[in-house]
């Protein structure tokens, strides 16, 4: 697949592609302290990125999951944190917006403020006790009732605790799965605005992707309306009629290909201008640093394929998505897991060069071992096609 194809590709490639150098320049500072670039998102939200998979109907640019994973895919060249970061905005609303199961009038309230203003929203599910939403499970975070009309549950109070909450020093709603203390036994997603009885604890000191701002929230007595909740289950494993969440998945792989791609491009620029004395020439002229590149750049066309087309044809074929898993799950595997080989063979070829912060392969090598962690992990995906093939 030759990407880009249309004129909106360019467009929504070309906006990344503006942004990235600027964000590339600051990422090895807020790396190295774990501050959050709010520059970034300034401009993020100047640029009106924010709103690319908004409807056209609410003032958005529509973006596709294929235009929208190569918009973060191109962004993430620049930072991967930052780009990892927004991709948590945009994959909360292209799966809502997919999903159609949000009251409308919250969905259009919501959607007009991403476009006019801004807005940012990120969905904070995983609790220190619970671990990851996507094994299902009741959380700690309750939700009690707090105005009562006749059967009518009007507010609700919400305390808990969330962990890797994503761009949490600039989010301007939060989607909190909470337990409902009404008897139902259920929990509830409530779309939750920013506000002071939402304490951000500075717990995110991690690995790579430092600069993401993955803190942990603490919810004390914040009132929510019923009109505020997006859906209701007897756990936070909420699924799409079965479907997989390809958003999540797909545009997630996008990031760290867009780091790998990022690796590969420095890597190429240090052995072109690389001379050492014995040599006389730059090492880009050795067959072992070609070999070592060229394996690079493989894994990530290799990738790229298989990411494209899985959300080409999510995007074609919507009767057929419960269909796609599986297509879905290989790419996220295999992007995030060719995104660390790609990387591996950059700093190969480039040395012990690579190993300090002269250059910014160290954090790309680190940054890419995230994609092992997001949903679905190697494991998970392994035994499922196990099982399918059996």
């Amino acid at each position: 697949m030759y990407i880009p194809r249309t004129e909106r590709q360019q467009a929504f490639i070309a906006m990344a592609d503006e942004l990235a150098p600027r964000f590339a320049a600051r990422a090895a500072e807020h790396d190295r302290d774990g501050s959050f670039p709010h520059e970034n998102f300034a401009e993020i939200r100047a640029a009106g990125l924010p709103g690319l998979v908004i409807p056209t109907a609410y003032g958005g640019q529509g973006a596709t999951l294929l235009e929208t994973l190569m918009t973060m895919e191109a962004l993430a060249r620049g930072d991967g944190s930052t780009a990892l970061s927004l991709t948590m905005h945009m994959q909360t609303m292209g799966s809502a917006l997919e999903g159609d199961s949000w009251p409308e009038p919250l969905l259009e309230k919501l959607c007009r403020e991403i476009v006019t203003e801004g807005a940012l929203i990120n969905s904070c599910a995983t609790e220190p006790e619970l671990g990851s939403p996507s094994h299902g499970g009741r959380p700690k975070t309750t939700a009690t009732p707090l105005d009562v009309v006749g059967d009518s549950i009007k507010t609700w109070r919400i305390n808990g605790r969330k962990s890797f909450a994503s761009m949490s020093p600039t989010l301007d709603y939060y989607i909190i799965p909470a337990a409902l203390e009404d008897g139902s036994e259920e929990v509830a997603r409530f779309v939750i605005p920013s506000s002071d009885r939402i304490e951000i604890i500075p717990t995110w000191d991690s690995m790579g992707m430092r600069a993401t701002g993955s803190h942990d929230i603490v919810l004390h007595d914040v009132t929510a309306s019923t009109d505020n909740i997006t859906s209701r289950s007897n756990s936070t494993r909420f699924t799409q009629g079965g479907k997989v969440n390809a958003w999540f998945m797909l545009v997630i792989g996008g990031v760290y290909l867009g780091v790998a791609e990022a690796a590969l491009q420095t890597a190429a620029d240090y052995a072109n201008q690389r001379v050492p004395t014995a040599l006389g020439k730059p090492i880009a002229t050795l067959p072992a640093i070609q070999r070592q590149l060229g394996q690079a750049d493989i894994l990530i066309h290799q990738a790229q394929v298989m990411l494209y087309n899985a959300a080409a044809c999510w995007d074609k074929a919507p009767a057929e998505r419960i269909k796609l898993g599986p297509m879905v799950m290989a790419a996220k595997v295999v992007a995030t897991n060719n995104a660390i080989a790609a990387v591996d063979h950059c700093l190969r070829a480039v040395g012990g060069a690579g190993m300090t912060r002269s250059l910014p392969l160290e954090r790309y090598y680190r940054d890419v071992r995230g994609g092992l962690l997001h949903p679905v992990n190697d494991e998970q995906a392994l035994i499922l096609f196990g099982q399918g093939v059996l």
